[in-house]
């Protein structure tokens, strides 16, 4: 599944660590998904653009598990990474390979880094137009933020796994219920 990458990709961010915190870390994690040659060098400056376009593309998967919009969200996301994204996808030209079949988006850039940073775009819109797109969600947990695929039939899971992060949820619903009833 395509998404796949997408979603290791956001998750390469953990509270344990950064698994592309550094641009050695990025080029290989590129490298081991074939989304870039082993040779290819990644500058600081590459890596920083490649950690905006994560948490953008995490801010766009939370959006796919949002809660309605009549209870607010206290989601931990940097209100800005959206705009980010959006800036920094204009600088990724992608075309339209029409001798693939079926025709896919490709990136017309020469430096790997960017190519394969366009190329996890492109996936991106591929899965818009395939329709599965809205699948892949974000762990409505606060504190967690994990970005997974949601395979369930009617397309409504709220957390990455109910027995850790819904049960945290389902705790702190029942705490609160508790001490609203008896002040």
């Amino acid at each position: 599944m395509p998404l796949r990458v997408i979603e290791e990709f956001i998750n390469t961010r953990r509270r344990d660590g950064d698994d592309i915190g550094t641009p050695q870390q990025l080029a290989e994690w590129l490298h081991a998904r074939d989304l870039m040659p082993g040779d290819a060098a990644v500058s600081a400056e590459q890596r920083d653009r490649a950690e905006w376009i994560r948490e953008g593309l995490r801010a766009l998967i939370a959006e796919n598990n949002a809660e309605p919009v009549s209870s607010p969200r206290p989601d931990g996301l940097d209100p800005a990474a959206r705009a980010e994204l959006t800036e920094l996808a204009r600088d990724f030209p992608l075309m339209l390979d029409v001798t693939a079949l079926p025709p896919r988006l490709v990136a017309r850039t020469r430096v790997p880094v960017d190519a394969a940073l366009a190329g996890l775009l492109a996936i991106v819109a591929d899965a818009v137009a395939a329709g599965t797109w809205t699948r892949l969600k974000a762990c409505r947990e606060p504190s967690c933020r994990w970005a997974y695929y949601d395979c369930s039939r009617n397309r409504r899971r709220t957390w990455c796994s109910m027995d850790i992060c819904g049960n945290r949820a389902k705790a702190r619903a029942s705490h609160h219920r508790k001490t609203a009833a008896h002040p």
